[in-house]
């Protein structure tokens, strides 16, 4: 029975992303491992546990640039795949996929897919330090991806244009799968509700989800004496991206906007919405959107890498210009005043995922590279 090492960052973000690819190799009589930071009392990495994977923990501070701190999530992992011994790694998202790569080029187990979930913000801010950090990592990037059974997944065209033009990922080896896909039964159509118009934001609570430029818009409607509730879903989390607590409660307590924290229940709380936004500064394919367009909701989103894959413009939705709450608000303002356009937009966003973006879709692609890698 071969082994599949799946190697990420965050767990609950495995359940979400990666859980039904997980599930059909378990059906298909692989022994199915999942290798993430969180311990083994987590509840993600229980739920994992409970769909008869294997769970590892390894070691990995997430906001850590301690160099002795990034060599032993290094060491680790290196020790994690000799005990495993397995006979494929998947890893996932821009920090498992460099460690991970390390580990497995130290541990000679090159048969491996990287699957880019985004660039993160190494290759997209353009700030000194990160610049300096970028030209020291690229070359290790390169040495992961020179093993003939080295092959990376992007979700966007810009991000696999990006790497094979640097000549980090070779082409050959480079496939295009857009988004890891939406449980179309999950996320059902359903009519818009009756009341006041809701739009919401659902994102962790970053400054590039574009959370500032939200909250300005939200303002800039309020005071055209438009009606409309303005709502932020998801968690706040420790990153040096996010937008503080204090501040989240505060324009809660403003009156403006209303921010319901983590929710789990996303099927159920997409429904109670009429506009979806996501004014990203770079994505690889948001989940939230497929989930949004399956539920028949117009979307407002940043016209930028992964928001553009399944926000078409007059389409199903409207792109706006990134980091700009005026063209954020001009956006919200238009589906507001026109609810005809906006249940058209909706319609037409369902027929999008329906035939592009299943996940039974995504799962037959995935499993395609699988194959190819073994035989």
């Amino acid at each position: 029975m071969k082994k599949i090492l799946f190697v990420g960052n965050d767990a609950a973000f495995f359940l979400s992303h990666r859980l039904p690819l997980a599930r059909q190799l378990g059906n298909q009589g692989y022994d199915v491992h999942v290798a993430m930071p969180e311990p083994e009392s987590n509840p993600s990495a229980m739920s994992i546990q409970s769909h008869g994977m294997n769970y590892h923990q390894f070691s990995m501070d997430r906001m850590s640039r301690n160099p002795l701190r990034e060599l032993n999530t290094v060491w680790s992992l290196f020790r994690l795949y000799q005990w495993v011994q397995p006979d494929l790694i998947h890893h996932i998202a821009v920090k498992a996929i460099l460690y991970g790569g390390i580990a497995a080029l130290l541990s000679g187990h090159t048969r491996s897919i990287y699957a880019f979930t985004g660039i993160g913000t190494l290759f997209t801010h353009q700030d000194i330090a990160t610049r300096v950090l970028r030209t020291a990592i690229t070359p290790v990037y390169k040495i992961i991806f020179l093993p003939s059974r080295a092959w990376a997944i992007f979700q966007n065209p810009d991000d696999l244009g990006l790497f094979t033009e640097a000549g980090i990922t070779r082409e050959q080896r480079s496939v295009l799968i857009r988004s890891s896909g939406v449980n179309l039964r999950e996320f059902s159509y359903r009519p818009e509700p009756e009341g006041t118009p809701v739009i919401i934001l659902a994102a962790r609570m970053l400054k590039s989800k574009g959370v500032h430029e939200f909250a300005a818009a939200a303002r800039k409607i309020h005071a055209k004496g438009l009606e409309a509730r303005f709502v932020l879903v998801g968690e706040a989390p420790y990153n040096r991206d996010a937008v503080p607590v204090g501040v989240l409660q505060q324009w809660q307590q403003e009156g403006f906007l209303e921010w319901w924290g983590y929710r789990s229940d996303m099927a159920d709380i997409l429904p109670q919405a009429h506009i979806i936004c996501l004014p990203s500064y770079r994505e690889g394919v948001p989940k939230v959107l497929l989930e949004a367009a399956a539920c028949g909701r117009a979307i407002v989103a940043s016209d930028v890498p992964g928001c553009r894959e399944i926000t078409l413009h007059q389409q199903n939705g409207l792109l706006v210009e990134p980091r700009s709450s005026d063209a954020l608000a001009a956006g919200i303002e238009i589906l507001l005043r026109n609810p005809h356009k906006r249940r058209r937009l909706g319609h037409a966003g369902r027929q999008l995922v329906e035939q592009e973006f299943s996940v039974e879709r995504v799962v037959h692609q995935t499993l395609q590279v699988y194959q190819k890698l073994f035989t």
